[in-house]
């Protein structure tokens, strides 16, 4: 496995432009986790988006961003309905240095 094909995938509703997403990025690029960025037509949940994150990403953490911009992390291994974290892109960079230090074993930032 390359270190292209490792990261962290961040679903995203289409009706958010891109650098809306641009701080929880940025929590992960502080991290040192890649991620990579799709927007998901199907779906507007983000509790669901990040599930389906999670489950596609070699890293086993997700995180879905909704229409309205609800933000959740989700790891592959738990349930659907009990998600790792949940927030809003108003708290985006934290949410995104949490997942990465989902991912790195490490304590999380309050």
């Amino acid at each position: 496995m390359s270190i292209r094909e490792i990261h962290i995938l961040i679903l995203h509703h289409p009706v958010l432009d891109p650098k809306e997403i641009k701080e929880v990025c940025a929590g992960l690029e502080e991290e040192g986790v890649p991620y990579l960025l799709q927007h998901e037509n199907q779906l507007d949940n983000c509790i669901e988006l990040a599930a389906t994150a999670a489950s596609r990403s070699p890293l086993q953490v997700g995180i879905g961003i909704d229409p309205i911009g609800n933000l959740c992390v989700h790891h592959e291994k738990l349930k659907k309905e009990e998600p790792y974290l949940l927030g809003d892109l108003q708290n985006g960079r934290k949410a995104g240095k949490n997942a990465a230090r989902l991912v790195k074993g490490l304590s999380l930032t309050l």
